[in-house]
């Protein structure tokens, strides 16, 4: 957005479309409030009201014809959500009524672009970009555990983080050029070893921050589960299971499914994208075999492969199934545990599930919870869980690897401190500090229109 237009007045609805019992349209930026109070009885009421204040009366088209009883809030700058003058306007959730209301305040300002709003609030100090994104993060989110982290983003968790981490990175700067400073003067020589230590204690904090970020993006982006088997093996019936309703079809006939199927859930709070596909067998079938390559290529593009054997049948017939590549992301499960008889012989730590007896899909659970590595306590400190902060904050590790090589092979303290800029203007470009105009029209070309 240009500075030109940065404090045009702006509107937009901010609650879905459709009929509901309310609707609320709000209006940000300059003269925001007397623009509303030209079409608002009584009209006194508003201009003089303080901040956070709600105000009953009617709007009033532009020839002075009521066109709902409204409930006004007030946000006065810099305390509103864009940080400027703002007014949201409650009406009936009629969306002619809505309209009419628009119609009448874009004839002073225009309709709010993508993400507009939150835009402002970050242009004008509200908050930073991680937390901009964040808003974005918690309206998509998928299940409790995406909400959860997207909120912890939002309430500056993982902000308040990256900020200790910068100051850590600017003091063992700020010692690198005294160094550089006053090499010529007689003065005590930089503690070499205790910058050495300031630079280890930084580097194992952003790998250990890297490395809870891959499980970060699994709970913000979803984990992507892939039911791979033979023929009649239970895939169906177990991805109905998860989904808790029968979405996909199942019968005794081998090679049913045929296309696969995608479905969206929650696991302990996860997000899972879990997909049912076609059997894997050798088919002279021009329209099974399709499937059966589709089988395979979502096997590659999956986070986790569950293989699925029949206990009932030849469970070693499928092992051979699994291109070898792709078995340490594959979790063996025996299907149709339910079907088993009381005396079977259950093979040792093996995983067996069943799609109709109440507890049949706790040890599967479980183990797919373990081998992805998300736990209860991964909410409890800051997570990285967006792609684009993961990838500055490799930068920004790299950087200090690079610091702690100048240190280590006495190369200068002028090139330590260019690694240290570096590692810093990585963790702002996450902050915001440092963002190119490109990168803020990808971000906020995401979010919806009112936000």
């Amino acid at each position: 957005m240009s500075p030109a237009h940065q404090n045009d007045p702006i509107c937009a609805q901010i609650t879905p479309v459709g009929y509901a019992a309310v609707t609320v349209i709000r209006i940000s930026g300059k003269a925001a409030i007397d623009i509303v109070a030209r079409h608002f009885k009584p009209a006194h009421k508003l201009t003089k009201s303080p901040s956070h204040r709600l105000i009953h009366g009617v709007f009033l088209s532009q020839t002075g014809q009521p066109v709902d009883d409204v409930l006004l809030s007030v946000f006065r700058s810099p305390h509103s959500y864009t940080g400027e003058d703002s007014v949201e306007i409650s009406c009936h959730g009629n969306p002619n009524l809505a309209n009419r209301i628009l119609q009448n305040l874009l004839q002073h300002c225009r309709l709010a672009n993508p993400g507009e709003f939150t835009l402002r609030a970050y242009l004008n100090g509200k908050l930073d970009l991680s937390q901009a994104e964040a808003v974005n993060d918690l309206i998509h989110a998928q299940a409790s555990k995406a909400e959860s982290a997207a909120l912890m983003q939002l309430h500056g968790i993982l902000s308040h983080h990256l900020q200790g981490i910068l100051e850590r990175i600017s003091e063992a700067r700020l010692r690198c050029e005294l160094a550089i400073d006053f090499a010529d003067q007689d003065l005590p020589q930089i503690d070499l070893v205790d910058l050495k230590t300031r630079l280890l204690g930084l580097i194992q904090d952003t790998c250990d921050l890297a490395a809870r970020g891959e499980q970060g993006k699994h709970i913000r982006e979803g984990v992507k589960i892939c039911l791979a088997g033979a023929p009649n093996a239970g895939k169906s019936s177990l991805f109905n299971a998860f989904l808790q309703h029968n979405r996909a079809i199942v019968t005794p006939h081998p090679g049913t499914t045929r296309d696969y199927l995608e479905e969206s859930i929650s696991l302990a709070g996860f997000p899972i994208v879990i997909y049912d596909t076609a059997g894997l067998r050798s088919s002279t079938d021009e329209i099974e075999s399709a499937g059966i390559a589709k089988s395979y290529s979502l096997m590659q593009s999956s986070d986790l492969i569950i293989l699925l054997l029949d206990a009932t049948g030849n469970m070693d017939s499928m092992q051979a199934g699994i291109p070898s590549d792709l078995l340490p992301k594959t979790i063996t499960a025996y299907s149709k545990a339910d079907l088993l008889a009381p005396s079977y012989v259950r093979i040792e730590h093996a995983i067996y599930c069943s799609a109709t007896l109440p507890d049949g899909l706790e040890q599967l659970s479980a183990a797919i919870l373990q081998h992805l590595m998300l736990s209860e306590d991964i909410l409890s400190q800051p997570l990285i869980t967006n792609t684009r902060h993961l990838a500055a904050l490799e930068k920004c590790n790299k950087a200090l690897q690079q610091a702690l090589y100048a240190l280590d092979t006495e190369a200068g303290f002028e090139f330590i401190a260019f690694e240290l800029i570096s590692a810093s203007h990585a963790l702002e470009e996450i902050l915001g500090v440092i963002t190119p105009d490109d990168l803020l029209e990808s971000i906020f070309s995401n979010f919806c229109i009112g936000k």
